[in-house]
């Protein structure tokens, strides 16, 4: 299947859901499909990323506790996952200039629903001013900042799940600054399960591969052999599937704990492993594993809650987090070496030609 097929899909599913959200006023692509060709190959783990754009104060917008307003749902043979957002974030092309996270999809054909012009109006704008260096800069300073309001999630996190929530933040903390990267070459924000192959391919573009080595030691798996990898995807594909089953309570995770997402966790995961990424795809697969833990100790029966303690400890073991005391030295290495990997982001950016002031 290509990416014309998955473009045509999402527009089907917009249309057959359209009236979920009477008051949408536009929606877009985001994330890697963006980029792609129309003929070039988009397999069926892929998601789709859209973005929904409702009139702020939309009863769509309302989250689940601390958790973003997001749908999880199935637009032909692949998962399709749309943030609702709100049109204040896309009141001006200023706003969309300094958000990382829009950006760059409005500089790219990325349209799917725009009746009222509302992204035709922002798309030339923004075109002409995404490589100017103060919305670089801007961008950059977004992503500092967001990495920050996440690193101060780390108490709720403890007190919520423990270790397990700590290790969670741990990697979901580098998302940030590898997405600085992308921002600082004028290109996308790479997040998602290939996030450390796409900070593997920047830093060693740029003379620093032991900035990529230093964050697989950070996540406890630079010394996994892809025999550990394809154990560890298959015990987490066990453990999502009977999570899946259970869940009740709500979790950060929660958006990614959903059947028909079993592909997108598991075979995207087997494609890295079979790439040579072993080290990468445990990365990705960690979220999957430790947030299944989390539900079954809350949600599951008392064997369930049994072999997830079993398993907890195997896995912890594994990654080598095997105390608080460990994990407060992770943290505070976390700190230098994302910080490095922002300073990195910001000499890329005042070394691109293309940057302009």
């Amino acid at each position: 299947m290509d990416t014309r097929a998955a473009r045509a899909a999402a527009g089907a599913w917009l249309a057959a859901n359209r009236s979920r959200w009477p008051e949408l006023r536009a929606a877009h692509f985001v994330g890697g499909i963006t980029a792609l060709a129309d003929a070039e190959p988009y397999p069926n783990y892929k998601d789709i990323d859209l973005h929904l754009i409702v009139p702020e104060g939309s009863p769509a917008l309302a989250s689940n506790g601390p958790f973003p307003a997001i749908v999880e749902d199935m637009a032909g043979p692949w998962p399709l996952e749309a943030g609702i957002k709100s049109d204040t974030e896309y009141r001006s092309p200023e706003a969309v200039l300094a958000n990382p996270g829009i950006a760059h999809h409005l500089t790219m054909d990325s349209t799917l629903f725009d009746p009222e012009n509302l992204l035709a109006g922002l798309q030339g704008p923004v075109r002409a001013g995404y490589p100017r260096r103060q919305w670089v800069a801007a961008r950059l300073a977004g992503e500092r900042s967001a990495f920050a309001g996440a690193l101060g999630m780390r108490p709720m996190a403890a007190a919520q799940f423990g270790i397990t929530g700590e290790i969670n933040l741990l990697g979901y903390l580098m998302t940030f600054p590898t997405a600085a990267l992308g921002v600082a070459a004028l290109g996308p924000p790479r997040v998602g399960g290939r996030a450390l192959v796409h900070l593997r391919t920047s830093v060693t573009a740029h003379d620093r591969p032991e900035l990529h080595e230093e964050t697989l030691k950070l996540l406890g798996v630079a010394s996994a052999t892809a025999e550990d990898a394809r154990a560890w995807v298959e015990i987490g594909a066990a453990l999502f599937d009977r999570a899946v089953e259970v869940q009740r309570t709500p979790h950060p995770f929660q958006h990614k704990l959903h059947a028909h997402l079993r592909p997108y966790f598991v075979d995207s995961c087997s494609s890295m492993i079979a790439e040579g990424y072993h080290r990468e795809a445990l990365v990705w697969t960690t979220p999957y594993v430790v947030s299944s833990l989390d539900v079954l100790h809350v949600d599951g029966t008392g064997g369930d809650r049994a072999e997830a303690a079993s398993r907890q400890r195997e896995f912890l073991a594994f990654l080598g987090f095997t105390s608080a005391g460990v994990v407060d030295e992770h943290f505070d290495r976390a700190l230098h070496l994302y910080g490095e990997i922002f300073d990195l982001a910001d000499t890329i950016s005042a070394a691109n030609p293309a940057i302009v002031d």
